[in-house]
């Protein structure tokens, strides 16, 4: 029950941060080409490839990644599994890796 209030506690900060951290805004680009779409930012895609990496050894000791693929989740969805299994064994994953699992989770099997 510790563990899932501390696991809440740190989704919450890290959700407060990352929102915190888009709020600002650039000032409007005058004259040139338009801007190309912005690209996802590389601790992005480190963070997804190092939540499919633990994926890959943390859950997939029981699951394959096709078992994550059939199921599509809402980012709250995901967080109350990853808690869930957080929980099976203790310290098995630890809240910074689960975190990580959860960004692989929500960015290639969320609910868009």
């Amino acid at each position: 029950m510790r563990s899932r209030s501390i696991v809440s506690c740190i989704l919450s900060l890290w959700m407060i941060s990352m929102a915190s951290g888009c709020s600002k805004s650039d000032a409007p680009a005058t004259g040139g080409a338009p801007a190309s779409p912005a690209a996802p930012a590389p601790w992005a895609l480190t963070s997804v490839a190092e939540g499919k990496e633990l994926f890959d050894q943390k859950c997939g000791v029981c699951h394959d990644l096709a078992r994550a693929a059939d199921r599509k989740e809402t980012r709250d969805g995901w967080v109350a599994i990853v808690k869930n299994m957080q929980g099976k064994k203790a310290g098995w994953i630890s809240d910074a890796d689960a975190l990580k699992i959860l960004d692989f989770l929500v960015a290639e099997h969320g609910r868009k």
